[in-house]
């Protein structure tokens, strides 16, 4: 937590299973350097064995393992935190984490990278690690519903052009991320989601359409106007 490499070398080459230690959360020393966004100490961390004193104390790192009682491993931590560079070094780590593990609210490393509008991790994750767009999490959303809430048309793109996020699933409260972008006032990113096919007739259980949920007038105007324009609507 100190970020005090050279103790941790020492402390580890004498026994490198301190790295296998859990705090009263669950939580391993590697959560905390990816928490500290210290690389360093990451690569440090994820092989333990490399600084031991009796080479017969191998330790081995499997990064899915460390669970802490929230269900999250230290690479749902570094996506959360946003380091690009601490995602790569876990993810060349042998074995590499799965990507799409979720934690007690059911999110993935993608759910977390999107909420962030952290949009390097989000392409690393898809482009490199083949990251899932399809998992839900406890209020059944996908990351594509965050991205629409936070109003991202660049994370958007990815994740339906990249990673081939249906379109029009709801969520636990019968909300499709285009509900979600308008109710947000993102007009421009619900007429994107209408290009890519989202249907924007599409009713919740209580019957009410993208637009009858949008944030205020003005917004439900110009979405309206843009369903105008692509011929979707009549005047």
């Amino acid at each position: 937590m100190d970020g005090n490499v050279g103790i941790v070398k020492k402390l580890l080459a004498d026994e490198p299973k301190l790295a296998l230690t859990r705090d009263p959360d669950g939580r391993t020393p590697l959560h905390w350097a990816a928490s500290f966004q210290n690389l360093e100490l990451v690569k440090v961390l994820l092989n333990p064995s490399q600084y031991a004193k009796n080479p017969e104390k191998k330790v081995t790192i499997d990064i899915d393992d460390f669970l802490d009682d929230s269900l999250w491993t230290p690479f749902h931590i570094a996506a959360s935190t946003g380091n690009l560079d601490i995602i790569k070094a876990m993810a060349t780590h042998n074995p590499s984490p799965d990507p799409n593990l979720q934690t007690s609210t059911g999110q993935t490393c993608l759910h977390y990278a999107v909420s962030k509008n952290s949009y390097q991790i989000v392409e690393y994750l898809l482009k490199e690690m083949k990251a899932s767009t399809r998992i839900k999490d406890k209020k059944n959303q996908l990351p594509l519903h965050r991205a629409a809430a936070i109003g991202s048309e660049k994370m958007v793109q990815m994740l339906v052009e990249t990673g081939k996020s249906p379109l029009n699933m709801t969520d636990s409260f019968g909300l499709s991320p285009l509900h979600h972008a308008l109710a947000e006032g993102h007009a421009d990113v619900a007429l994107q989601l209408v290009k890519y096919g989202a249907d924007w007739r599409q009713l919740t259980a209580e019957g009410e359409s993208p637009q009858d949920v949008a944030l205020n007038d003005k917004i439900r105007i110009f979405f309206k106007t843009g369903l105008i324009a692509e011929g979707l609507l009549e005047e």
